[in-house]
């Protein structure tokens, strides 16, 4: 995710995020969002209803990890799990599964085909946008369209 919305999040939830300064051995929340600008909304969702629910302090949930799975789903690692808690990630990682990583479109597939969003949930314009056309085939020519003649003949 670009770092100003992985900031944005980190703002507005410090105390969610608060192992983004913690050694690496511990969290991998120091790499940042492991995962690309089409699942901001269902982060922030998430975090949001986490925020909500969870009570202040050190024992309070903190996400360690936010990655893409091997399924390419939406993974999440959270410490001082509680279970409304898990019940909010499940739902997120259910979203996800709907959700293009690219582009926040919907509906989206994963995409097991060789290429560059191989094992990546995508819809079809981003596949599109990422492999480049067929060789061998060139497009079809357009036609510039008719223009209406200037005189019109009206046969009876």
């Amino acid at each position: 995710m670009d770092s100003q919305k992985t900031n944005e999040l980190y703002e507005k939830f410090p105390h969610l995020y608060r192992e983004r300064t913690a050694p690496l051995e511990s969290s991998h929340m120091p790499w940042g969002f492991q995962c690309e600008n089409g699942w901001y909304k269902i982060i922030y969702e998430m975090s949001k209803k986490i925020d909500k629910i969870s009570p202040e302090g050190e024992h309070a949930p903190a996400i360690s990890l936010v990655s893409r799975h091997e399924d390419g789903t939406l993974y999440v690692a959270v410490s001082n799990i509680t279970p409304p808690v898990a019940d909010i990630v499940t739902t997120a990682t259910e979203q996800s599964r709907l959700v293009c990583e690219f582009c926040a479109y919907t509906p989206a597939l994963l995409r097991t085909s060789k290429g560059p969003h191989k094992g990546h949930i995508a819809c079809g314009r981003c596949l599109r946008k990422a492999t480049p056309a067929p060789k061998g085939k060139a497009p079809k020519a357009k036609r510039k369209p008719r223009r209406a003649p200037d005189t019109i003949v009206v046969k009876r």
